[in-house]
């Protein structure tokens, strides 16, 4: 196989999926998490999994791996919970709570565990 077959690159990248598969990491969009060594912040009702980011690049000379270290921050409490909290807040401060509850929630991402 030559070093800049596109063979040689597709092999390279199942094989490194498959590592990845072994060792139990979940891929979120291009990012591995290991959620397995988490670490949780009970304090502040959150986990942070580690992680990287990686790219297979053909060079000249060959095959680059870039790794690039990333965590992922996931609130432990639940949406519910979440939108309860900031309309109570927003209430307090005699503002509209369901407009509080569409600022804050605009954008975020929300991870579900199903049964």
């Amino acid at each position: 196989m030559e070093k800049h077959d596109k063979d040689h690159m597709n092999f390279l990248k199942i094989f490194f999926n498959s590592m990845m598969r072994s060792l139990k990491f979940e891929t979120i969009g291009q990012k591995s998490f290991n959620q397995a060594n988490a670490h949780s912040l009970d304090a502040h009702n959150i986990k942070v999994w580690p992680g990287f980011d990686s790219r297979l690049i053909m060079k000249e000379s060959g095959a680059l791996l870039n790794i690039d270290v990333c965590f992922k921050v996931i609130r432990t409490d639940t949406a519910l919970k979440y939108m309860e909290e900031t309309k109570q807040n927003a209430e307090r401060r005699n503002q509209d709570g369901q407009e509080a509850i569409q600022q804050i929630m605009t954008g975020c991402t929300v991870v579900t565990k199903y049964n």
